[in-house]
């Protein structure tokens, strides 16, 4: 069973994610910042992260770089989740190897889902 890990601060994203992707046969973990993924990551290996770029605590890129400085991300996979379609934090998160940029104004979670799929299977 192929295990996940959604990061995303907003109580709203992050209800609307959950629902859609409990309905495949996943085992979901959530996190609200980057610090508490990380705690999440030591504990447990994912196949996929969804992450939020913008957090408080400790944001996207900040886990990236804490996360590589134990893992070197050989089974997981990671998607980014924004707002911003460019800038330095996208650049610095794509250095280490971000699957794709999400842009959650222009996707549903039942997108998302089918992007999760299709990552999944890649």
């Amino acid at each position: 069973m192929r295990r996940l890990l959604l990061v995303e601060d907003e109580t709203a994203l992050r209800e609307a994610y959950i629902m859609i992707l409990s309905s495949e046969p996943y085992i979901l973990d959530t996190a609200v910042n980057g610090q508490e993924a990380l705690k999440y990551c030591q504990k447990n290996e994912y196949d996929l992260i969804l992450l939020d770029l913008m957090m408080p605590v400790l944001s996207g890129v900040g886990f990236l770089e804490k996360f590589s400085a134990y893992s070197n991300f050989s089974g997981t996979k990671v998607i980014l989740l924004s707002n911003l379609s460019s800038g330095a934090d996208l650049v610095r998160a794509m250095k280490y190897g971000v699957r794709r940029n999400i842009l959650k104004a222009e996707v549903s979670p039942k997108q998302l889902l089918s992007i999760v799929r299709y990552e999944l299977e890649r």
